[in-house]
């Protein structure tokens, strides 16, 4: 007979009654509350962070303007242009030439006039440089035209000072009446004049003796311009003369040779037997062209060249001021004894 020891502590002990109901150990149910409730948590900032991820990728000009986020070239197509961008992108209408006026730019070649035949005139090279600039002359003014032959004197020369190098011409030309009112105020001396202002000029000293024959038409010389009468008074006594292309170009300065070459035609002077001598006496005198060359040395011989600042430069192709013209006029009207001589070292002497 074997004897056991009362108690054995190695046999496995009864398993604890399961519990069906009541509450839970102490502690255990609030740890799991607390997972619960920051589970919800981050789920909910997560949720936050998509949406506003969200819409902030929809509109990336926040973060760009705020400095958060650099603006690529495609995000910034997507951008609403500013108005100074609207500004710098705006693009001005391209004009068809059929938009514009038809006007005549006039190059460095330009053709004379004619005084006779088409083989006798040649195109005269102007020296490259800005343009003159028309006078403000020849802008039509408002109400009716003055006439080309005025007898009362209404010019204004109080802006020639009497140290002007023409003032003595221009002061014997004001005091006879030979000078017209120009539409502009005072008389400008400096200014490059127009060939309308030639017109207007010729015609007030020389008068209004008209020639047989019809006028001739300018396509560029309305009836109501300013000068009209003037043009036609000139062309008529054969001061002057339109280009082949049928204008007259009125408001293009003129040329100090051409001044001449209308002079020397209109007063029918001989042309010079040697012109080439006398043409001598001008250092610069290669650009006359070859068709005006004798009527230059026409007007040498007759003394109707006025050169300034110095007598043997003539300055042929430059635009011809309004002390220049005036002065040469007056040399005219001497020639035919209508005024008496002017003494100026500018004055060159006639052979």
């Amino acid at each position: 007979m074997v004897n056991l020891p009362p108690n054995q502590p190695n046999q496995p002990s009864q398993p604890a009654p399961r519990r069906t109901g009541g509450s839970s150990p102490p502690g255990g149910g609030s740890q799991i509350r607390d997972l619960d409730e920051l589970l919800a948590v981050v789920l909910a900032v997560l949720g936050i962070g998509s949406v506003l991820g969200w819409s902030l990728t929809r509109n990336p000009g926040l973060l760009a303007e705020s400095g958060i986020l650099r603006r690529s070239p495609e995000d910034a197509a997507a951008v609403s242009p500013t108005p100074a961008e609207q500004a710098e992108r705006f693009e001005p209408r391209t004009f068809d030439p059929a938009d514009r006026p038809e006007r005549v730019v006039p190059d460095n070649t330009v053709r004379s006039p004619g005084w006779g035949s088409e083989d006798q005139r040649s195109p005269v090279i102007i020296p490259s440089g800005p343009a003159p600039t028309p006078a403000a002359s020849t802008v039509i003014p408002s109400g009716p035209a003055p006439r080309a032959a005025a007898t009362t004197q209404t010019a204004d020369i109080s802006d020639v000072p009497t140290t002007h190098w023409a003032y003595p011409f221009i002061k014997s030309m004001f005091d006879q009446g030979y000078l017209p009112d120009f539409p502009d105020s005072g008389f400008q001396p400096d200014q490059p004049l127009t060939r309308a202002e030639l017109a207007a000029l010729i015609s007030q000293a020389f008068g209004d003796a008209p020639r047989e024959g019809s006028v001739l038409a300018f396509t560029d010389v309305p009836d109501t311009y300013w000068a009209a009468p003037a043009i036609a008074n000139a062309v008529n006594q054969n001061f002057m003369n339109g280009y082949p292309e049928g204008d007259f170009r009125p408001e293009q300065a003129v040329p100090r040779y051409e001044v001449l070459v209308s002079l020397v035609t209109g007063l029918n002077l001989p042309a010079s037997p040697a012109p080439e001598q006398t043409l001598q006496s001008f250092v610069d005198a290669g650009p006359v062209p070859e068709w005006a060359r004798p009527k230059v040395a026409a007007a040498t011989e007759n003394g109707l060249v006025v050169n300034h600042p110095s007598r043997d430069q003539l300055k042929p192709a430059q635009a011809a001021t309004r002390a220049e013209i005036v002065a040469m006029i007056h040399q005219a009207l001497v020639q035919r004894g209508e005024l008496p001589a002017v003494n100026s070292e500018y004055a060159v002497p006639g052979f």
